[in-house]
Parts: structure tokens; C-alpha cells; sequence
């Protein structure tokens, strides 16, 4: 299918939708399910993606019961692992006679190899012949301190393969959407030895403690980058922070393999991921503990922040 356009909207628009799909994830975390408890939505199909991981935790059995109860059916994989949508969609699109199906994926939860794999999906698929409308929604949570943080195992590319190779003649410039682990950003700079470096951080966002801890925890990789190559984004306007990252990364392809490493929040690693949807030769990758990752209490702090995103059928389907 072929991106159309994006813009953010209210999240009064999630009661007012009438869903063909609605997934989100079954995780631990108290936010997993807000949607769901909270929110009116109405959805043909209602589909939880459940981890294989943790699945003995008190509050991940209560996220459970509280679906079923809601009427989720559940597929299980590993956070590690990729999605398989094709029957899922397949499914929806044959068996519908509308000319647009509205599709809500509530990504809150989600690892970024998931929701990734159905945006990658989605693109890749020449076999959906309606329009689609997937309403992206993120809730953020209520701040707490982070526990200390596992080591890193690996980075992964995430964004659609372009299927070329990275242009030899050019540098690497690295943009990275920092975090609260700076173990992340360090490996990224050891591994890739990027030739310029750009850090993006969240400001305003939801709690000023988080900033502060952003900027304490990363001092180093901010001193060594220089304050030059450091710009804020607001958290809770998408449209901007899209504006934002797509001006960059623009003035910088012409020169620059440009790879784009979002650790926090997943907000800028759906913007990224659409952008490089629209220009190939952008890389977006992920950077994983594993598996192991420590359990991190997530409860809802304010309204979803919501994405609509509009893809067509590829033109001669």
C-alpha cells in the first residue's frame, strides 16, 4: 500500500470512530489496557497481542482477565518477535464490502519490533484493495525513576528495507532520540562511528522530571555532541515533532547516510518510521536488552495522544 498522509487528532475521535480492528498489547503494564477500560470503542474485531514474556505477573493476569472480559481474542509472541499480520488483515479485507476499513493500534505497550512489523506490513502488502485509516495511539505514563538498566544486545533496522544498499560515498550522520539509558546512546556511537551526530529530546513532555533526567543521564554524549546538534520537540504536539525530525533528516540526506535511533519515547519512533516509509534511504533501528528487560510500572497520566494515517492501494491494484 502507498502512505497517503498523516496529521494528528483528538482523542475524542476514539469514541466517536467505528473500528473494523482494534489491537493493542497484553503486557504488565497498567496502561495496556486503558483503552480498552477507559475508552468507548467501538471495533468488529478486538485482538491483543500477548507476551510470551513475564506472563506469571500479578497485574499482566488482571490485564488478561480484564480483556477477555471486553471480548479480545489473544495471540501470543515474544516481544522479540515480529508479527505476522497477513491473515489478520487478509481476513478483514475480503470479508468487508466497505470501500474504507478504520483500523485503531494502540502501540503503548508495544515493542517497537511489533508495532514496526504492522506499519511495515502495511506497506509492503499489494493485496488490500480499500482504503485504509489506522488511528495510532499512545498513552503516556506517570513518571517514576528508572530501575538500572540491563546491558545492551543488539540493534536492529525496524523501517522498511529499501533494498539498496547505504550510498559508500557518503558519511553516516546518526540522529538519536535520547532516553533515560544512556547505555543505549553509547553503544549506538561505538557500533556505527557516525561522522556527525544529532540528539533530539522531548520538551515539553508530560512531567519536567523527565527532562531533567534526560538531560542528567545523558551529559556526557550532550557535552561530546555540543549543544549545536541538540533540539527539543514537544511531546504532545506529533505534527510538529514531525515537522521537526522531517526537516532534519531531510537537510541531511544529500550528504549523510542518515540513521535515525529513537530510544524515548515511542511517539518519535512511529514519526520516524513513517518518514523513512516516504524516503527509503533513511534507516531507523531499534536498540534492545532482550528479552530480559527489567519489569517498568507504566500507569496512564494524561488523554492518548493519536495518529491518523491514511494508506491507499497501490495505483493499478
Amino acid at each position: 500500500m502507498e502512505f497517503h498522509s498523516a496529521m494528528q487528532i483528538s482523542h475524542e475521535n476514539l469514541n466517536r470512530t467505528d473500528y473494523d480492528l482494534f489491537i493493542l498489547a497484553a503486557g504488565y503494564e497498567l496502561r495496556s489496557v486503558y483503552l480498552a477500560v477507559d475508552f468507548s470503542i467501538k471495533a468488529d474485531v478486538k485482538l491483543a497481542l500477548a507476551f510470551e514474556e513475564k506472563s506469571k505477573e500479578s497485574q499482566r493476569r488482571n490485564n488478561d482477565v480484564l480483556l477477555i472480559g471486553k471480548g479480545f481474542d489473544f495471540m501470543t509472541f515474544s516481544g522479540e518477535q515480529s508479527v505476522e499480520m497477513s491473515p489478520i488483515f487478509s481476513q478483514l479485507s475480503q470479508g468487508s464490502e466497505k470501500e474504507e476499513l478504520f483500523i485503531l493500534v494502540d502501540y503503548s505497550s508495544m515493542t517497537k519490533v511489533w508495532y514496526s512489523g504492522i506499519l511495515n506490513f502495511l506497506i509492503r502488502d499489494e493485496t488490500l484493495r480499500k482504503k485504509l485509516t489506522v488511528h495510532f495511539s499512545y498513552t503516556p505514563a506517570i513518571y517514576n525513576e528508572p530501575k538500572k538498566a540491563g546491558p545492551v544486545r543488539f540493534n536492529k533496522l525496524i523501517s522498511f528495507p529499501s533494498g539498496k544498499p547505504a550510498d559508500s560515498n557518503k558519511p553516516t550522520a546518526l540522529i538519536i532520540g535520547l532516553g533515560l539509558d544512556y547505555s543505549r546512546s553509547e553503544f549506538l556511537l561505538k557500533n556505527i562511528k557516525p561522522e556527525l551526530t544529532t540528539l533530539l529530546y522531548a520538551d515539553p513532555s508530560n512531567d519536567i522530571k523527565y527532562v531533567e533526567r534526560v538531560f542528567q543521564n545523558n551529559q556526557e554524549i550532550i557535552e561530546q555532541t555540543g549543544v549545536r546538534n541538540l533540539f527539543s520537540f514537544p511531546l504532545d504536539n506529533l505534527d510538529r515533532t514531525n515537522e521537526i525530525l522531517t526537516d532534519l533528516c531531510l537537510s541531511l540526506r544529500s550528504r549523510y547516510n542518515v540513521i535515525v535511533a529513537p530510544i524515548g519515547p515511542k511517539t518519535l519512533t512511529l514519526l520516524a518510521l513513517l518518514l523513512a516509509a516516504r524516503y527509503p534511504d533513511i534507516s531507523v533501528v531499534r536498540i534492545s536488552q532482550g528479552s530480559g528487560a527489567s519489569i517498568f510500572e507504566r500507569t496512564p497520566c494524561c488523554k492518548p495522544l493519536v495518529y491518523s494515517v491514511e494508506f491507499l492501494p497501490e495505483e493499478g491494484d
